[in-house]
């Protein structure tokens, strides 16, 4: 939690004046008592308040991000606050409450003689007796705001933020527009958009006997994929996962070599990502109201969490691949970076196109970002916090945003653009770092 700091001045009245002068600590909405003694023969007090910026930051303390007003609600920089009116609520992993902070579990499937090491096969219907769908009260309550209709002025999303930052400008001219992305459903999946596909839906039921049962068994294939990598997988990537669930960013900066003192406006166009992302994401989990997999499986017994916000799209997988594709748009690193490229280093990487993003082909969306934007977005479900096609999902909208504000090829994209001027200055500013 990063600590706040302020100052006060006093003047004492006498023969002479002084003057004192205090700092202060905060914490959350913090405030901070500052003591100030005037010299001369009169005495001054002062009292300063410090603002100090508390849950929500995955990079408070962070050197390569340090301390900037405003944390998010999706534990990254540049989101969605969370002091503001809501009290000190203790958090960590993801917006998750303190509560639901980490658990150790013996990650032992053996069998035991009493029955299943873990319950995975005990599981809920999801849309029998009743539609589950994610209620008000299960947000968190920083978050609750994404039930309300959309504020375009972001008054709420923008209460503990450095409204100063190039990033938070970015998304509000981002938000602005909001018409041109925030879609209906049958808008996703269809001409000109087409930034959802039948399958990332296939979870979804029209209330029918025959669709429930097949939404049914969809999703129970989902979870049995969850299970093996919870048997598989999880224990091997506990701390990995730990550190990716407020900082993503983090592992970015780590394969790019890339330091604030040396690519700041490269560090800045990571936090517009992150930025427009939670925008985003958000306001589509709101949308689709989708519950989380151990709501379905207890017996998946995620080791923290689940975080206080609904599970489709995944926010960790839309964020790896809004940040992946935003640095390649920098021609430096699309070389470096890029998809397409060989074993023997004789073709440079390029940007993917419109088409290949949403084609979601590993095989074709390569290279050394694309393969850690999908490796975060797999440790969430080795985690058990989402289900395939949350992740499939967060990579498919990500692509549709990238398409409307980053000007594509004539003729490869038909969806109405947005402006983002802010984004531009960034990404021209970042690529004059790689040059």
């Amino acid at each position: 939690m990063a600590l706040g700091q302020g100052q006060g001045q006093g003047q004492g009245q006498g023969q002479g004046q002084g003057q004192g002068q205090g700092q202060g600590q905060g914490q959350g909405q913090g405030q901070g008592q500052g003591q100030g003694q005037g010299q001369g023969q009169g005495q001054g007090q002062g009292q300063g308040q410090g603002q100090g910026q508390g849950q929500g930051s995955g990079f408070f303390g962070f050197p390569l991000f340090p301390p900037v007003a405003g944390g998010t609600g999706a534990g990254m920089p540049t989101g969605n606050g969370y002091l503001s009116g809501y009290g000190l609520i203790p958090r960590s992993a993801y917006a998750t409450p303190i509560d639901l902070g980490f658990k150790n579990w013996t990650l032992d499937f053996a069998p035991d003689g009493t029955g299943l090491p873990f319950p995975t096969d005990y599981r809920r219907n999801p849309y029998t007796p009743v539609k589950l769908e994610w209620q008000t009260d299960d947000w968190d309550p920083a978050l609750r705001f994404w039930n309300l209709p959309f504020d375009p002025n972001l008054a709420e999303w923008l209460q503990d933020l450095d409204m100063a930052a190039p990033s938070v400008m970015a998304a509000r001219e981002f938000a602005r527009h909001f018409a041109k992305w925030q879609l209906t459903e049958a808008v996703l999946t269809k001409a000109p958009y087409q930034w959802l596909t039948a399958a990332d839906l296939s979870w979804q039921s029209d209330g029918t006997a025959a669709k429930d049962a097949a939404a049914t068994a969809f999703v129970n294939g989902e979870i049995d994929q969850l299970v093996d990598l919870m048997e598989d997988d999880r224990e091997r990537y506990m701390a990995e996962a730990l550190e990716q669930a407020d900082g993503i960013p983090r592992y970015f900066v780590q394969i790019l070599a890339a330091d604030r003192a040396r690519r700041p406006w490269t560090m800045e166009l990571v936090q517009a990502a992150l930025a427009i992302g939670n925008l985003t994401y958000m306001y589509y989990k709101a949308y689709f109201r989708r519950v989380r997999p151990s709501f379905l499986c207890p017996g998946l017994a995620p080791s923290f969490g689940p975080p206080g916000h609904p599970a489709f799209p995944s926010g960790h997988a839309f964020l790896g691949a809004f940040i992946t594709l935003l640095l390649l748009e920098i021609p430096g690193l699309a070389a470096r970076f890029g998809v397409g490229m060989d074993a023997n280093g004789s073709v440079a990487g390029r940007k993917p196109t419109f088409a290949e993003v949403q084609g979601d082909n590993p095989n074709v969306l390569n290279g050394p970002l694309f393969w850690l934007a999908r490796r975060v977005a797999k440790t969430r479900e080795r985690m058990g916090l989402h289900y395939p096609s949350d992740s499939a999902a967060g990579r498919h909208l990500a692509g549709g945003i990238w398409s409307i504000v980053i000007t594509q090829p004539s003729g490869t994209v038909s969806a109405p653009a947005i402006d983002v001027p802010t984004l531009k200055r960034i990404l021209a500013r970042a690529s004059a770092e790689w040059t």
